[in-house]
């Protein structure tokens, strides 16, 4: 009887520090200028050694904030370049539990290179134990199926060539209340050739203490504009009277502490 392993990928969003499975990657997105480096540390949080697999990979964002795969047989030039960028070792490490080890990133930028912002993604996976596969399950064709989790986080690497300008605003902030549970939608608009990122808060209009708060927004230079969904505490929204707010604060070094607001209505 024949037995195939068919694995299945869990790769997780960047948070404040991305992790899935018991892989945990620190920083959760590089900023990195012509011919500099930097680190990323990985950190195996099981009870047993694995072994991870360490890849440079195509992204791009969609204008509700999901991150899709891009081939690079099929990318465009200027989506392909921070391949050629961007330099890691190791490729492949083996970590006991509990043990993290650092990756080195490297930048080498030509000098004819055009000024921009530059992206590819770093993917941490998790290499499968076959011995750790659930038992084949069998078929009514005589094959049988097994799945094998490969757990992966994927982080930015971002390769700024010269200063690239961005800016971002806020866009058709609306309030809503669905069967109890109420959520504000919000589009952060970006405009210039760099990617924005920050703090999004609902808040008091004449107040300091968000209501509700959403931290690691990004909006990527192939989108214009990035619809947010936030989930609100209907009691903390309760809670204060007068107008609201929506405020985004860019925490990006380059943005300069730049803050976009605009009001928005009770439901």
């Amino acid at each position: 009887m024949m037995a195939a392993v068919v694995a299945s990928h869990a790769l997780a969003p960047t948070m404040a520090q991305a992790a899935a499975g018991d892989l945990l990657v620190a920083p959760t997105r590089l900023i990195m200028g012509a011919n500099s480096g930097g680190e990323v540390v990985v950190n195996n949080t099981g009870d047993k050694a694995t072994t991870y697999r360490i890849s440079l990979v195509l992204r791009k964002m969609t204008e509700q904030g999901t991150i899709e795969s891009v081939d690079e047989a099929t990318a465009s030039q200027r989506d392909a370049a921070a391949l050629d960028l961007i330099t890691y070792a190791p490729r492949k490490i083996t970590l006991a539990p509990q043990q993290s080890q650092t990756v080195r990133i490297g930048v080498r930028v030509p000098p004819t290179m055009p000024g921009g912002e530059y992206r590819a993604h770093l993917l941490f996976r998790a290499v499968p134990d076959v011995a750790d596969a659930a038992a084949p399950q069998p078929a009514a064709d005589g094959m049988s199926i097994s799945l094998t989790p490969i757990y992966g986080v994927t982080i930015p690497v971002i390769v700024r060539v010269g200063e690239p300008k961005g800016s971002a605003s806020l866009n058709n902030a609306r309030l809503s209340v669905q069967e109890g549970q109420a959520q504000l939608d919000v589009d952060l608009m970006r405009a210039g050739d760099r990617s924005v990122y920050g703090t999004l808060e609902l808040m008091q209009a004449d107040g300091k203490t968000p209501i509700a708060t959403i931290k690691g927004i990004a909006a990527y230079p192939e989108v214009a504009q990035r619809h947010i969904m936030l989930p609100v505490d209907r009691a903390a929204l309760a809670r204060v009277s007068g107008p609201l707010k929506v405020r985004f604060v860019e925490t990006d070094p380059a943005a300069g502490g730049a803050v976009s607001e605009t009001a928005v209505a009770r439901p």
